[in-house]
């Protein structure tokens, strides 16, 4: 049992263990921070072929949005519409939707994978290939021209966590609303936050993994580590590609801004946006604190009773 305190006496504050600072943080150098951002968020994208490569079998995601598309626009009674898909990269999610019928039009600012998409889109028939616009754009500032509005809006994997900043987000969203029909729709996905991950030991690699280059043909291993800066929620990560049989190893960066569920839906609603949907998985399973993904679908906000 402890002595009761003075009377008068000022309470002390138990004292923190502070555990090593991390590195970089904006506290200690916001300057080499922001500069290791930037390079997170051009780095992956810059090989669009191995970028592909890497992310061949993904495929759950892009089931979803083709089955979200046709289930919405067999509401209004057609089978194919118009999509304006954000960071749309090499067209792993674009093609499919062309597939199906749909017309999409196709943004990126990353001149390799705009370049990559549009490789890809002319070596598919003239019939999918004609429904497939692909325009250069910044997530923030974004305009297409003729002020077109959309009946649907993508933003697939993990898109939006290359906005680091509530204010790069909100313009982002404002955006969104502007190109939203009034009966639209915004679907996009991020990841959950796993604080275990999040905690990693940042000097040890993680996910090692044997594979061969498919440009090359050179054999590695890659791997990756992280640092992580509660205060931005920004994860900056370090994916390192090492010969096999010896030689120089690649490193190549990844920044991505962490989202945590009610702050993100506190960020929709402050952009004029409403959450009609929320999901934990592509197989619609309830947000869960087991989740990978959450996956929004949103609208403008239902019109007020007079």
């Amino acid at each position: 049992m402890t002595a009761p305190a003075k009377r008068n006496a000022k309470p002390r504050t138990p004292a923190r263990a502070r555990p090593p600072a991390p590195a970089p943080s904006r506290s200690n150098d916001e300057d080499l921070f922001a500069e290791l951002i930037d390079a997170g968020s051009r780095e992956h994208y810059a090989d669009a072929a191995l970028y592909d490569y890497e992310y061949r079998r993904r495929r759950a995601d892009v089931n979803f949005y083709r089955e979200f598309a046709k289930r919405h626009f067999a509401t209004a009674g057609t089978t194919q519409g118009t999509i304006l898909e954000l960071g749309a990269g090499s067209g792993r999610v674009t093609l499919p939707l062309a597939r199906d019928g749909h017309h999409v039009v196709a943004m990126d600012q990353s001149n390799a994978m705009l370049a990559k998409l549009r490789a890809r889109r002319d070596d598919t028939p003239a019939s999918v290939a004609e429904r497939i616009e692909v325009l250069a754009g910044d997530l923030r500032t974004f305009s297409i021209p003729g002020n077109r509005k959309f009946e649907l809006i993508f933003a697939a994997f993990n898109v939006l966590e290359h906005l680091y900043t509530r204010v790069e987000l909100n313009a982002c969203l404002l955006r969104v609303a502007e190109h939203l029909t009034p009966t639209g729709r915004f679907v996009f996905d991020v990841q959950l936050p796993d604080l275990a991950w999040l905690n990693r030991n940042p000097d040890k690699r993680w996910a090692r993994t044997k594979f061969t280059d498919p440009s090359t043909g050179q054999k590695f291993i890659y791997s990756t580590n992280h640092d992580y800066d509660p205060i931005t929620q920004i994860a900056l990560i370090r994916i390192y590609y090492d010969p096999v049989a010896g030689g120089k190893s690649r490193v190549v960066k990844l920044s991505q801004r962490k989202f945590f569920p009610a702050e993100l839906e506190a960020l929709v609603a402050h952009a004029n946006l409403r959450v009609v949907d929320r999901f934990g998985d592509f197989q619609h399973a309830p947000l869960d604190g087991y989740a990978e993904s959450q996956v929004l679908v949103c609208a403008h906000p239902r019109p007020r009773k007079q």
